[in-house]
């Protein structure tokens, strides 16, 4: 399995039948060895109904398009398309060993007209344009096979995408519409902490506010920098003390793989905007202008073989959750970079 930095989300739906087969994602990497979009099974516990092996073109797919509220209803593997939506932040990309050409690219989308509507988007290396490299703030239309992450994937397993339909050589397509830059990007929806907590325990299908960007008001506290939700479980070991974010306020997760310190090869460390480290240490976090990220979905999937390597193992558990409950999935704010967490540190006082 390619090796990719996954992005993570957070809280929701009480479990009914889970899922037991993961195959609503596109290929996993250039050797076309992976699930194609098409649910052959359950793979999600809140989308439209299972449209099997085959695909289906919605009747309201035609002209104007789909909004991204009624593409989230409708049956897995149903053909849609979105017009003039806006690429608001990017999950995951990687250019093309074979060509050095053709991205694949895992990234979110907003509609302007409709800015409390957003989605996941995979664009496979060999989807239409091959050479399209996804930016902020272009605007597109794009075509495409509406189904879950396969859930097996750490942090993004269940999420609703859109991608294509790899069993029946049907790609995905992106039209560039517009490419304004960054700044063209949707603005941040602005909610308080209790909006967000009034999704936890609602679907995906109708959850307010998935797959955009938002901007929760402060001044918020981060209250728990360990929270269960996001610690790390290995099926064979215990996970120790890794725990992928932490949680503000009344209990809204922070997945913080993009702003977390990382170690380097060479024995240094990439220092970016560490707070659970700084909690950690007994300092105090704050953010008194609230923060921002993606609001989207978190899953956990640890390796069979309880290896280390939680995204490169090659064999992660199928039957992915949020540890410490029964839900198969949870929702998180995922903050693009530092600038969308602006904390202050107070260090604990040495006596």
């Amino acid at each position: 399995m390619e090796l990719r930095n996954k992005l993570g989300a957070a809280a929701l739906l009480a479990a009914t039948a889970m899922a037991s087969l993961a195959g609503c994602g596109g290929r996993d990497d250039e050797d076309n060895k992976d699930a194609g979009p098409g649910c052959t099974g359950v793979c999600s516990t809140d989308a439209g109904t299972d449209a099997g092996a085959g695909t289906t073109d919605a009747g309201t797919d035609a002209g104007a398009g789909m909004t991204i509220a009624a593409a989230r209803k409708v049956p897995f593997g149903t053909k849609v398309t979105l017009r003039d939506v806006v690429i608001s932040d990017i999950h995951y990309e990687k250019l093309s060993t074979s060509n050095g050409s053709s991205w694949r690219s895992f990234f979110w989308v907003t509609d302007p007209a409709l800015p409390t509507q957003g989605l996941f988007i995979e664009k496979f290396y060999d989807d239409t344009p091959e050479a399209y490299h996804p930016q902020p703030g272009n605007k597109v239309d794009i075509e495409g096979y509406f189904g879950t992450e396969p859930n097996y994937e750490p942090f993004t397993g269940r999420r609703h995408h859109l991608v294509n339909d790899y069993r029946n050589s049907k790609k995905l397509i992106i039209t560039l519409k517009s490419d304004a830059g960054v700044d063209a990007r949707v603005p941040a929806n602005e909610v308080t902490p209790e909006q967000l907590v009034a999704s936890l325990d609602m679907a995906q299908s109708s959850a307010a506010l998935l797959g955009t960007r938002v901007h929760v008001a402060g001044p918020l506290a981060l209250t728990n920098p360990q929270p269960e939700a996001l610690k790390r479980v290995d099926s064979l070991t215990d996970g120790g003390s890794l725990y992928y974010g932490f949680a503000v306020g009344n209990g809204i997760l922070v997945f913080h793989d993009k702003t977390r310190d990382r170690s380097l090869s060479d024995g240094g460390v990439d220092a970016k905007c560490d707070f659970q480290k700084a909690a950690l240490d007994g300092g105090t976090v704050t953010f008194p202008n609230g923060l921002s990220g993606v609001w989207d979905t978190y899953t956990f999937a640890p390796c069979k073989d309880g290896g280390t390597d939680i995204t490169g193992c090659g064999d992660n558990v199928s039957d992915s959750g949020v540890p410490g409950s029964t839900k198969p999935y949870t929702y998180t704010i995922i903050p693009q970079d530092c600038a969308d967490l602006p904390g202050v540190v107070t260090p604990a006082v040495v006596e």
